[in-house]
């Protein structure tokens, strides 16, 4: 890897910043949805930053899932919800 290269995990912690960020912001977004996906959030991420050999891709997927059909309707949140999987090798 390059010097100037970062790892996928930086991009997945930026990413989930990111996400987390444009939810509270968004008056579109319902409080309760903002509720509901926060917490989500926050147990995804626990999952999603351990090692790729640890992860327990079932319950990755299941939560990547809950996500993106709780934000569906919300095209800046589903955008970086798909972009994680760039990054994350068990989405």
């Amino acid at each position: 890897m390059a010097e100037d290269e970062k790892p996928d995990e930086y991009y997945v912690g930026r990413l989930l910043g990111r996400l987390k960020l444009v939810i509270a912001t968004d008056d579109e977004i319902p409080i309760e949805t903002k509720l509901d996906t926060q917490a989500m959030i926050k147990e995804f991420a626990r999952h999603l930053l351990l090692a790729p050999d640890e992860q327990d891709v079932g319950v990755l997927q299941a939560q990547h899932d809950h996500l993106m059909d709780s934000l569906d309707e919300y095209p800046n949140c589903e955008s970086l919800l798909l972009a994680l999987r760039n990054f994350a090798p068990n989405l």
